[in-house]
C-alpha cells in the first residue's frame, strides 16, 4: 500500500506542477526556464576509435545534423550571473529526434529529487536578481551547488563546460548494465573559463550565512557589458566559425552493493574511477532565427533504444527528477499554442538595461 501511495503522490505532483506551468509560462509564450537563448545547426560525428562500451545507435564514425542552443536560466540579461546551458538536438528539427541531451553549468544540480525541485520551484521569492535565499539557508547542497554553478562574468558560451547531472541506463551490446551522464566541453580541450574554484564552494557549502551571496545573481556593480553580450559573442564566433565541441560521456558499471548516492543528480563522479571518454564531436555552422529557437523545444523522452531511464518510485526518489522532466511536452504544446495565436516573444534589444537584474513575468 506504501508503494502504491508513493507513486500516486509522484504521478500527482508530476502533473500538477506541469500543470502550473503550462497556465503560467506557456501563457506567457516562455520556457519553463532558460528563456535567455541563442542557437544554430551543424553536424555531429560519433567518434571513430570509441573507448566508450559499444552500444546501438552509437556507431563509430555515424553523423547527425544537430541543434545546439545556448541560454541562461531566469533572466534576460547576460551580465548577471544564472546558470547558463547547453542543450544538443541530434537532428535539425523543432522537436523530433532520436536524442536530446540537456546540460547546464556546474558539476552539481540545484536538487536531488522531485521533492527537491517542488521546494526549490516554490521557494523562489525573487527581487531585483536575488532568489531563492529560503531554500540556499536550508539546504547547503543548494549553497553549493549555485556557487559552482552561477558564473560570474564568463567571457563566452564557448569557454564553460556543461554536465547533464542525472544518470540514464546505457545498454552496451556486451549486456552489462551501466548508467551514463553527459559533459560537453570546448572542442580545442581547454580548461573551464573562468576557472572552478573549489574552495569557495566549500565555504559557502559550510556557512549558511553565505545563502544570500548564493542568492545573489545580480550583474556586477558597474557593469557595462551589454545585456546580449553572451549571445552576440557566440553569434560572431558562428559567422566567422565554425565553432566545435567535443561531447563527452563518463560510466558507471552498475553493481549490486551500489551506494544510493550513485545515482544523486547532485553528486558528480569521481572522475578517477569514472573518467570521461569523449563521444562525438559537434561543429556549428549556422545561427538559427530567433524564432527557429524561440519555438524549437527539447525533451528528456527523445532517446534512442540503447539509453532508458531509471525507474523511479517516489518523489524522494534519486531517479524521480527525471520522471518530473517527463512531463514536459504538456508545456510546450501550451507555448507553442499561445505564440501560434499571438506570436513568438520579441527578444531584448541590444542596450536594453531594463532588464538589468530584472526577471520577466512568466520565467
Amino acid at each position: 500500500m506504501r508503494a502504491t501511495w508513493d507513486k500516486f503522490k509522484l504521478w500527482f505532483w508530476g502533473k500538477f506542477f506541469i500543470l502550473l506551468i503550462a497556465v503560467g509560462s506557456g501563457s506567457q509564450r516562455r520556457r519553463m526556464s532558460h528563456n535567455n537563448g541563442i542557437a544554430g545547426r551543424g553536424k555531429l560525428r560519433i567518434v571513430t576509435n570509441p573507448q566508450f562500451p559499444e552500444a546501438e545507435f552509437f556507431e563509430p564514425g555515424r553523423e547527425f545534423p544537430v541543434r545546439l542552443r545556448h541560454a541562461s536560466s531566469g533572466y534576460m540579461d547576460d551580465a548577471m550571473s544564472p546558470v547558463r546551458s547547453a542543450t544538443l538536438k541530434f537532428a535539425d528539427t523543432r522537436f523530433k529526434s532520436p536524442l536530446d541531451i540537456q546540460m547546464n553549468t556546474g558539476r552539481h544540480c540545484f536538487f536531488w529529487n522531485a521533492a527537491s525541485f517542488l521546494e526549490f520551484a516554490f521557494d523562489r521569492n525573487e527581487h531585483a536578481g536575488i532568489e531563492y535565499v529560503k531554500y540556499h539557508t536550508k539546504y547547503a547542497d543548494g549553497r553549493k551547488s549555485a556557487a559552482d554553478a552561477q558564473i560570474k562574468v564568463p567571457v563566452s558560451f564557448t569557454t564553460m563546460y556543461y554536465h547533464s547531472h542525472t544518470p540514464f541506463a546505457w545498454k552496451a551490446k556486451d549486456g552489462k548494465p551501466r548508467y551514463v551522464r553527459f559533459r560537453l566541453i570546448p572542442g580545442d580541450r581547454a580548461p573551464e573559463q573562468p576557472p572552478p574554484n573549489p574552495a569557495w564552494v566549500a565555504q559557502v557549502r559550510d556557512d549558511p550565512a553565505l545563502a544570500p551571496i548564493a542568492a545573489d545573481q545580480r550583474a556586477v556593480p558597474g557593469e557595462t557589458r551589454d545585456v546580449n553580450y553572451l549571445k552576440n559573442e557566440w553569434a560572431e564566433h558562428v559567422k566567422t566559425g565554425p565553432v566545435h565541441y567535443i561531447l563527452q560521456v563518463q560510466f558507471h558499471e552498475v553493481k549490486p552493493d551500489d551506494p544510493d548516492v550513485i545515482r544523486n543528480p547532485l553528486e558528480p563522479w569521481d572522475e578517477t574511477t569514472h573518467p570521461y571518454v569523449d563521444l562525438a564531436t559537434v561543429e556549428i555552422t549556422e545561427l538559427l532565427s530567433h524564432k527557429q529557437q524561440d519555438q524549437m523545444a527539447f525533451e528528456v523522452t527523445n532517446m534512442p533504444p540503447s539509453m532508458d531511464f531509471l525507474p523511479a518510485a517516489s518523489v524522494h526518489d534519486y531517479n524521480s527528477l527525471n520522471y518530473m522532466r517527463k512531463q514536459a511536452i504538456w508545456a510546450i504544446r501550451a507555448r507553442w499554442l499561445f505564440a501560434m495565436v499571438f506570436g513568438v516573444q520579441k527578444p531584448i534589444a541590444d542596450g536594453d538595461m531594463s532588464v538589468r537584474n530584472q526577471r520577466l513575468p512568466g520565467t
